[in-house]
């Protein structure tokens, strides 16, 4: 069986403390600076979370990275938004990322982890194609 080889971003220690760090992010603007700085704070840590997410489903196709890095995205938009809209409650964008969070990692949880062929968890030496 052959085996398509990538690195989810993941699951590499080298890369994963990016997540936390960018929703920590979030958190601070979110909990403890002052609007409007605490929303362009927020607004980029979602934003980097998204990224992150968009940039590791492209790479290695991981389901709940595929539904979670533009849902991401929107809350950075949404914080965003507060500083030249109508204010949309801080609370309710977080409360629906985290409820989106959960409901992305559903598939994987049922056991549908990649879109793709097996991917492992870290590097290896030449990439093979899965049979068409």
């Amino acid at each position: 069986m052959s085996t398509q080889c990538h690195t989810d971003w993941a699951a590499d220690w080298r890369r994963a403390w990016l997540w936390p760090a960018t929703f920590a992010l979030a958190a601070l603007g979110w909990l403890i600076v002052p609007a409007p700085a605490g929303d362009v704070v927020a607004a980029v840590g979602f934003a980097a979370a998204g990224a992150l997410c968009v940039a590791n489903a492209v790479h290695c196709r991981r389901v709940h990275c595929a539904f979670t890095g533009p849902l991401y995205l929107i809350a950075a938009l949404l914080f965003g938004g507060r500083l030249v809209g109508p204010p949309i409650p801080a609370a309710l964008i977080v409360t629906l990322a985290v409820v989106g969070s959960i409901a992305a990692f559903v598939p994987e949880w049922r056991g549908k982890k990649y879109f793709s062929a097996t991917v492992v968890p870290s590097s290896c030496g030449s990439q093979q194609q899965p049979p068409a």
